[in-house]
């Protein structure tokens, strides 16, 4: 009975991890980048969108605007500090990430300070009982968020012209700039894309954990974990390697102890990395840098 109310347990933070690597892996299918600042561009989300509320906003309408100011704020930053950088030197990129991350943290510090920051709850703070076992409503629905969402960039990729256009470049930009695909505009994109799914992931988590600078620090890290686990430039498998992820951390919080479930996190990532070098559902990553 133990086991299986954790594992319901994992499942809300592991969708909480699945859409954050999400938007990390959606970066890595177009460009070969881990964008290391992506746990901070979620703080950032969460501290804008807390922002708007601040001025009178009603809830549901600062969220969308904060998740909208969140892409706009990737897209500047691919537009103006990324793409100048030159994509054609991983490296440098990678660095520039860490700059951003750095900048981020920073500015967040400046402008809101050190306090944690209490988040309004956007959901109702119910629980729903299931014979001997709990679950909370937060934790129903966005276990139902993460995966409707997920399946709609699945769908967009699939299914709309600019996502095949994005599939292609992301797959080869030289090809795809020679079919006359705007391979900028879907670079361009997908850090919309992605800034996006972290400031939700971070309006999410903030009723919780607060909003505090740190607040992506080590859920940052986490969604780097659950991509590496469900394979780089695999969107699905970056949604099961978030939910594997959560499940084990409940587990080993648990039955083991709370203090322990970061380390357990992290020896499954290497242990899958050591057997599956690709992540679980990824048969080959091209090295890009």
């Amino acid at each position: 009975m133990v086991i299986i109310q954790q594992i319901l347990n994992g499942l809300t933070m592991g969708s909480v991890y699945a859409l954050l690597g999400v938007g990390v892996t959606v970066v890595y299918k177009s460009l070969g980048l881990m964008n290391v600042a992506h746990g901070d561009m979620m703080m950032i989300g969460a501290f804008i969108t807390l922002l708007i509320i601040d001025l009178g906003v009603p809830l549901w309408l600062a969220i969308i605007l904060g998740i909208f100011c969140a892409g706009m704020l990737g897209l500047a930053m691919e537009r103006f500090i990324y793409r100048k950088v030159n994509y054609g030197i991983m490296l440098n990129l990678m660095i520039a990430t860490i700059g951003m991350q750095i900048v981020l943290r920073n500015a967040a510090l400046v402008l809101w300070g050190v306090e944690p920051k209490a988040f309004p709850d956007m959901f109702s703070k119910g629980v729903i009982h299931m014979g001997p076992y709990v679950v909370a409503v937060r934790s129903v629905w966005i276990i139902i968020l993460a995966l409707c969402l997920v399946l709609l960039l699945q769908l967009f990729y699939k299914k709309t012209r600019i996502g095949k256009e994005m599939t292609v470049a992301a797959a080869n930009s030289t090809v795809a700039s020679m079919l006359g695909i705007n391979v900028n505009l879907t670079r361009f994109i997908t850090f919309g894309i992605g800034s996006s799914f972290a400031a939700l992931t971070g309006i999410l988590i903030a009723p919780v954990y607060f909003v505090s600078q740190n607040m992506g620090a080590v859920v940052g890290v986490k969604a780097l974990a659950a991509a590496v686990i469900g394979g780089f430039g695999n969107i699905t498998g970056a949604f099961y390697g978030g939910i594997i992820l959560g499940i084990v951390e409940a587990l080993g919080g648990g039955l083991i102890s709370s203090a322990y479930k970061d380390i357990i996190s992290f020896a499954v990532m290497i242990l899958v990395l050591y057997f599956k070098p690709y992540g679980l559902f990824a048969k080959h990553v091209d090295q890009k840098f």
